[in-house]
């Protein structure tokens, strides 16, 4: 899958704020992704990357995802995290 696949898959399955996609092993399945949704209040962490990797099991199955790193943020803790890094 392309990044702008995967961004679209992430968007398709959730009402997020914002989605960020990279490629990090130079190939097209190795994906770090960044999620900020409401829908991520009060749900634990792994229920929030249950929710994410739910919506790649065909791709994941088959190798066409073989790494998807997730980083799922409710939009105040976004803005509290995005603070913390140096880029943004």
């Amino acid at each position: 899958m392309l990044p702008n696949e995967i961004k679209a898959r992430i968007e398709g399955t959730l009402k997020t704020t914002e989605v960020q996609v990279v490629e990090f092993s130079g190939g097209t399945d190795h994906y770090s992704v960044v999620i900020v949704s409401d829908e991520f209040a009060g749900v634990p962490l792994l229920k929030r990357h249950r929710k994410v990797l739910d919506a790649f099991q065909e791709e994941i199955q088959t190798g066409e995802v073989h790494a998807l790193s997730i980083k799922a943020y409710t939009p105040d803790q976004w803005e509290v995290e995005k603070t913390k890094l140096r880029f943004y």
